[in-house]
């Protein structure tokens, strides 16, 4: 279980996330983390992985092993495949070599080319193999889904749903929703800094009865900004 209790963080004098609370049980779920640019979403996943320690409140993680997965690219170009493999197995303690050949076969890509060889959609599916390859509890995903063509974002979702470890979280930080309802099980909205709701996406589409996820998601942060 996850359990954070009026959690606080600020940049010098710049408030970021103010008094969140937040409690999420392990329930082998795919959970979305909903906001605008700006929302506190970066910062709220750093806070979680242990990353930014510097904040206010209480977060007890019972003892979870967590990967972040950053907004930008964390491989670098002048490696191969499999000196990824190699150093990999090295450097992280939960790596599991043998997912990532799994999920490297299944994308049918070149062990000896270099990252630098391939394209964007391809570096994107390749951080995100690396990251999944990861034996850990809590996966953090910082915008895997940001500028990437369709075809891609499809590919990476399959990876998630595949080939994530049995029994674990995945917390995706995202403001691309649409058409994404049969990959969420539970949605997290954040807005300037602060928790507006969580609920299930079953909970969510009865509630807001004839309307898809893209649709809830800017009406739930048009009433929040209207206040």
């Amino acid at each position: 279980m996850l359990f954070i209790n009026d959690l606080s963080f600020a940049y010098t004098r710049s408030k970021i996330l103010k008094s969140i609370s937040l409690t999420i049980d392990n329930k082998d779920q795919i959970i979305a983390l909903l906001g605008p640019n700006g929302a506190g979403k970066t910062t709220l996943l750093n806070v979680i992985a242990n990353y930014y320690q510097k904040h206010t409140g209480h977060i007890t993680r019972e003892d979870y092993k967590v990967f972040m997965l950053p907004d930008m690219a964390y491989i670098p170009q002048d490696m191969t495949v499999n000196s990824c493999l190699r150093d990999f197995q090295e450097l992280y303690q939960y790596f599991n070599r043998e997912r990532a050949e799994q999920m490297l076969n299944y994308l049918n890509l070149d062990f000896s080319k270099k990252i630098s060889d391939y394209s964007k959609g391809m570096k994107e599916q390749l951080h995100l193999v690396f990251a999944l390859a990861q034996d850990v509890d809590y996966y953090l995903l910082d915008e895997p889904l940001a500028a990437v063509d369709p075809l891609t974002r499809d590919i990476l979702i399959d990876l998630i749903k595949r080939y994530r470890r049995p029994k674990s979280v995945v917390i995706i930080s995202t403001h691309l929703v649409q058409d994404m309802e049969d990959l969420f099980d539970e949605i997290v909205m954040i807005n300037n800094g602060q928790v507006i709701l969580y609920k299930t996406t079953e909970e969510l589409t009865r509630e807001y009865s004839g309307m898809d996820l893209d649709s809830i998601y800017k009406e739930v942060n048009r009433h929040v900004n209207a206040r």
